[in-house]
C-alpha cells in the first residue's frame, strides 16, 4: 500500500512526505504528491521514503519518476537498507532486430530545476540491461550435388540453407550482447552462389541508468547502498 503521509497543516505546510511500504511498480512522484494536496503551483519540500524490503519495479517506463514538479521544490528520496529501486530489462530482438533499451530506476524530470535534489540510497538502485540483440537470418546457396567428377553442379533454383544465429543475451544494468551471425551452408552447396545473405546479427540495446538527473543537479552524497547502473 501507498501511504502519502503529508507533514504539517494543508495551509502553510513546509514539506510532504510520501512512504511507499509494499512493492509497487512505476511510481509517479508528481501524482502521488498531488494525492496528498501538492499542486504544480505549490513549492513545498517532497520527501519520498522507501521502506526496508520494498522494491519498486517497473515494465515499461521508468520504475520512479519525478514527473514536472515546481521547479523550486526541493525532492529528497530515501532508499532504506533492503529496500530495491529496479528498472526494466529491455526485451531481446527477433531475426536480424536489435534489442530494445533498458529502462532507468529514477528519471528526474523537473525542468530547469532550481531547487534542492537529493537521492540518498542505502539500498539498491539498479538500472534496467538492455535486451540482446536478435540472431541473424541464415544464409542460403544454390543446392549442390557432386557431379562424379570432382565437380559440382549447382541448381540455384533450389535454396540450401545454413544455419541462423543466436540471439545475444540481455545485460544487467549494462547493455544486451549483439547477437551472432547468420551461416551459409556446407558440403557440396558451399561452391554455388549465394542466393540469401547470412545477417550479421543485431546489436544488444543500451542500458538504462541507475539515476537520470535529466540535466539537473542532483546529489547522491552520503549514499551507503548500491547503484548499478550510471547515475548522470
Amino acid at each position: 500500500m501507498l501511504l502519502p503521509v503529508v507533514q504539517a497543516a494543508h495551509a502553510g505546510r513546509s514539506e510532504i512526505v510520501l512512504t511507499i511500504s509494499s512493492n509497487v511498480s512505476e511510481y509517479h512522484i508528481l501524482t502521488q504528491a498531488q494525492s496528498a494536496g501538492y499542486s504544480t503551483s505549490d513549492t513545498t519540500a517532497i520527501i519520498v521514503n522507501v521502506n526496508a524490503g520494498v522494491t519498486v519495479s517497473a515494465s515499461s517506463a521508468p520504475a520512479m519518476r519525478t514527473g514536472a514538479l515546481n521547479a523550486a521544490s526541493n525532492l529528497t528520496i530515501n532508499v532504506a537498507s533492503g529496500a530495491a529501486i529496479t528498472g526494466f530489462t529491455g526485451s531481446t530482438g527477433g531475426t536480424n532486430v536489435a534489442g530494445s533499451d533498458g529502462g532507468d530506476a529514477i528519471l528526474f524530470e523537473i525542468s530547469s530545476g532550481s531547487a534542492t535534489y537529493l537521492v540518498d540510497n542505502d539500498g539498491t538502485i539498479s538500472a534496467g540491461g538492455g535486451g540482446g540483440g536478435g540472431g541473424g537470418n541464415a544464409g542460403a546457396r544454390g543446392t549442390g550435388q557432386n557431379d562424379g567428377k570432382g565437380g559440382v553442379t549447382c541448381n540455384n533454383g533450389q535454396n540450401t540453407f545454413g544455419s541462423a544465429g543466436s540471439a545475444g543475451t540481455a545485460g544487467v544494468a549494462q547493455p544486451g550482447s549483439a547477437g551472432s551471425a547468420g551461416t551459409y551452408p556446407g558440403g557440396a552447396s558451399a561452391s554455388c552462389p549465394i542466393t540469401v545473405a547470412a545477417g550479421a546479427g543485431a546489436a544488444g540495446g543500451a542500458a538504462g541508468k541507475a539515476v537520470d538527473f535529466g540535466g539537473l543537479t542532483v546529489s547522491t552524497t552520503g549514499s551507503s547502498g548500491t547503484f548499478n547502473g550510471a547515475t548522470s
